[in-house]
């Protein structure tokens, strides 16, 4: 399998990526919905649901892809330029959408007090990566009430990333040994050092968390040419996966196999799934619109709706207005890549979606 090609019609990061911003529409719908229906994903893992494997899945493909836009950008000015393009014009869309559509569709309070209250000004922050996840009154008598867009939280971690991917590239250290040392000190700290010193920082636990998916994405790419890449291998792995389920061991053997997996079916040859993005990239839009159209829906709907009914309901939305910000903010946004110093034509598909 050539895993060496990083062209856009040669692999199947864009189903990878819209595959997995779907699958965390359809997880949310599960605590959302208050339903009371079991969400089997964690059932049958014992710790991590749809949505979370998810966002590990995005962090894989943004460790990896980003690496290739870092080697592929000609300056960092270049590099950084890129990544803001791609992530805040539609974060700062849809917070603006969140705060003055959604809210005051959804608030009990009156519009003028909502609108003059400080919680919704300093929702506004969220542009600016400080992640806020409540408006005045907004969803209070939801089943999962206050949260108006809990996907948010992913942001300031993707960043994070980028950063220290940025900090590692100029300080000369981005290479096939940095890029292991990385992953391999957090997977110390997440497994052992926070456990054995009863470490409890939840911030702590998300940057290992994240990190781990991220530059092992990262290292791959760097490996990717000398790695063996074949069904055999790809096989074992998801087996391994699959049978250390539901016991101690399953998040550990899951940070060790997801990523070779993810990278493995990026690139495996599946006739016309490389072409599935030709009409936009539309992961990024679904991820950080879909929550609070969700939770609109709920506002709105018979609380009794079939869970299936909300699934459709909320994927078809999401998709409708990812749709939408794609052709009308992302894709416009990332045309101006061209004005930035020193630019050139990136590697096809490193416009990531940041993950949720």
């Amino acid at each position: 399998m050539d895993i060496a090609s990083m062209q856009r019609d040669e692999n199947n990061f864009d189903f990878l990526r819209f595959f997995a911003a779907s699958a965390v529409v359809l997880g949310h719908c599960y605590w959302l919905s208050g339903l009371g229906a079991v969400e089997p994903v964690r059932l049958f893992t014992g710790s991590m649901d749809t949505a979370d494997i998810a966002v590990n899945l995005f962090f894989v493909m943004s460790g990896f892809l980003i690496a290739a836009s870092w080697i592929h950008s000609r300056s960092s000015v270049d590099f950084a330029g890129k990544r803001a393009l791609r992530i805040f014009p539609a974060l700062a869309v849809s917070t603006l959408f969140t705060a003055f559509i959604v809210g005051p569709l959804a608030t009990d309070l009156p519009l003028s007090e909502y609108l003059l209250n400080s919680q919704t000004v300093r929702y506004l922050t969220n542009v600016a990566l400080f992640t806020q996840f409540h408006l005045p009154g907004v969803f209070t008598a939801n089943p999962f009430p206050g949260t108006v867009n809990g996907s948010v939280w992913t942001l300031p971690y993707e960043v994070l990333m980028y950063t220290m991917l940025l900090t590692l590239g100029l300080l000369k250290l981005f290479g096939r040994i940095a890029v292991l040392v990385v992953p391999i000190a957090l997977m110390f700290i997440h497994f052992h050092l926070a456990p054995n010193l009863g470490l409890e920082s939840d911030m702590l636990r998300k940057v290992t968390r994240l990190g781990m998916f991220f530059f092992l994405g990262s290292a791959l790419y760097l490996y990717r040419k000398i790695l063996p890449w074949n069904w055999k291998i790809a096989l074992a792995l998801l087996s391994l996966s699959l049978i250390s389920a539901r016991t101690e061991w399953w998040f550990l053997v899951h940070v060790l196999t997801l990523p070779y997996l993810t990278i493995y079916l990026a690139h495996l040859k599946i006739p016309r799934l490389s072409r599935f993005g030709r009409y936009g990239d539309f992961s990024y839009g679904i991820y950080i619109f879909s929550f609070p159209v969700q939770q609109l829906l709920v506002h709105w709907l018979d609380p009794e709706l079939p869970l299936p009914v909300f699934m459709a309901i909320s994927l078809t939305a999401s998709i409708a207005i990812a749709a939408l910000s794609w052709h009308l903010i992302e894709s416009p946004a990332l045309r101006l890549k061209r004005f930035l110093p020193g630019s050139r034509q990136g590697v096809s598909g490193a416009g990531l979606t940041p993950a949720p």
